[in-house]
């Protein structure tokens, strides 16, 4: 066989070689973008979930430590006018809806807060709700036996406890450190 004839035929067979060789490594480095691109999306959306999901729970948390102090707030003042035999009916509503807006929030809560938060928040909602029952009592003129203004007001007390805890969990779990400015 004539030499320009091999030359011309293995230059041929190079080229395509060459050609094929090619093509292969760019399709695998595609593929290889292409994989690194759908790792770095899927990053980015579980980023992007998971700082949705952390301001939807900061969220849940400041409705639920705001409205829990607006229905502390509503039953004090409900429970002084009783007390001073000066109730209105603006107590009276003011309570029912700070109530309602409170349920709604601890309902919340039940779904988005840690157990921890949770425990907590389930052991102010019992507080609160004995309270709250309570106060109607001594509004209606139908207290029970060993029910007093003075134990109200205990029980008061004891919840502004309840409540800080509760608001320290929260801010833990949030990953807030030390204490709000102003509170020891």
């Amino acid at each position: 066989m004539d030499p320009i004839v091999i030359g011309g035929v293995a230059g041929a067979i190079g080229s395509v070689v060459t050609a094929l060789t090619t093509q292969f490594f760019m399709s695998r480095t595609k593929a290889l973008e292409l994989r690194h691109a759908d790792l770095v999306d899927a990053r980015q959306r579980r980023a992007e979930e998971s700082l949705a999901r952390q301001s939807q729970v900061r969220r849940s948390y400041v409705d639920l430590n705001s409205s829990a102090r607006e229905l502390l707030a509503t039953l004090t003042d409900l429970l002084r006018a009783v007390e001073a035999d000066e109730v209105r009916d603006d107590e009276r509503n003011a309570l029912e809806q700070a109530r309602y807006d409170y349920r709604i929030c601890y309902a919340e809560a039940q779904l988005s807060a840690s157990d921890e938060v949770l425990t907590a928040a389930s052991s102010v909602d019992k507080a609160l709700t004995n309270l709250f029952g309570v106060v109607k009592r001594f509004d209606k003129g139908i207290s029970r036996d060993g029910e007093s203004f003075r134990g109200a007001e205990k029980k008061r007390q004891e919840i502004w406890g309840r409540l800080s805890t509760l608001r320290s969990l929260m801010r833990e779990d949030l990953g807030v450190s030390g204490s709000p400015p102003g509170e020891s």
